[in-house]
């Protein structure tokens, strides 16, 4: 082959549909394309190999099983850190999480990873993009709309 043109041509309508049969054909079709992305990059090294289509499959067929092994790991993760179920939670603790809820967007989290993942403000203020003042002012509001939402629906 004397480019990834060529190549392309030759290969990626039937690697794509093969691919398909034992995969998903969305996730086939990426791979292939990743696949030949790579190659277009580093032509150079793989137009000396023996067999450049052979690199291709190689490599889109990885990326295949990568992501299949990358969304297993994810399942399995997900499974242990899910959610307290509401019913799982005590009325004072579900009116605090309906309280955050009601938040804005960008209050919540700067709530959530101050308070719960214990981040320092700096770390959070880079998380959301904004500088540590604004983390200060969201907490400080936050706080104040949260003792608000909280002392408002208890009976004291």
């Amino acid at each position: 082959m004397t480019d990834v043109g060529q190549l392309f041509d030759a290969e990626y309508e039937r690697l794509v549909r093969s691919l398909g049969v034992a995969f998903d054909p969305a996730d086939a079709a990426d791979a292939v394309q990743e696949a030949f992305i790579r190659a277009d990059r580093d032509w150079s090294k793989v137009r000396g190999l023996d067999d450049p289509a052979g690199w291709v499959r190689r490599v889109a067929v990885n990326r295949l099983l990568n992501g299949q092994r990358n969304r297993r790991r994810r399942r399995e993760i997900l499974a242990t850190v899910r959610p307290i179920a509401d019913a799982d939670l005590t009325a004072e603790l579900l009116d605090l999480r309906q309280a955050v809820a009601s938040l804005p967007d960008r209050m919540r989290a700067a709530v959530v990873l101050h308070y719960l993942s214990g981040l320092p403000v700096d770390d959070v203020a880079a998380a959301l993009d904004v500088a540590p003042g604004t983390v200060k002012s969201n907490l400080h509001d936050a706080r104040a709309r949260l003792r608000s939402a909280l002392t408002e629906g208890s009976d004291v």
